[in-house]
């Protein structure tokens, strides 16, 4: 059994999948999606060499409606979006497959509504940035890299704002 399980580390540690995670101070993988009201969103345009608007970074943070930590985490997010707003960073928030009315309802119910929330219908935003859980936070620096990254939920806001810091050296 120990050989067996042996085994299978070392496959997952020397697959395809394990070698290509995102690395820190490496290049986000860049995406656009359509945010609530159907307005696309790209992240080339708020994040690298080619951004349009020059800020310090963005925080996006996966989530879906039936996972418990998400709900905890939203209002936490949602209430830190000045603050970074004010330090030029801005919060996305990106749904996990689910349809707009379930994402409406929620956030409705959880009374969220600063960040830009957008929704990745079907999953490929989520396979590029290798989700294999929720929540799951990035925290990409003007420079369009990787800067940190919190898996799992976000407890409090000095977790967010200790990555948050991260984008402003």
């Amino acid at each position: 059994m120990k050989r067996l399980i042996l085994a299978l580390v070392l496959i997952f540690l020397f697959s395809p999948q394990a070698s290509a995670a995102l690395k820190l101070n490496e290049p986000a993988p860049l995406f656009s999606l359509h945010d609530m009201t159907g307005k696309e969103f790209f992240l080339g345009d708020v994040v690298g060499a080619g951004s349009k608007k020059k800020g310090n970074g963005v925080i996006v943070s996966f989530f879906a409606s039936w996972c418990p930590p998400c709900r905890q985490e939203l209002p936490i997010m949602n209430s830190l979006v000045d603050e970074f707003r004010s330090k030029g960073i801005t919060v996305v928030l990106i749904n996990a497959k689910e349809d707009l009315d379930t994402v409406k309802e929620l956030l409705k119910e959880l009374q969220v509504d600063q960040p830009i929330v957008l929704r990745d219908a079907d999953g490929k935003t989520g396979k590029k940035y290798e989700l294999r859980f929720l929540p799951t936070t990035f925290f990409i620096g003007a420079d369009g890299n990787l800067k940190d990254v919190i898996y799992g939920e976000i407890k409090n806001a000095n977790a967010v704002q200790a990555g948050a810091e991260k984008l402003l050296k």
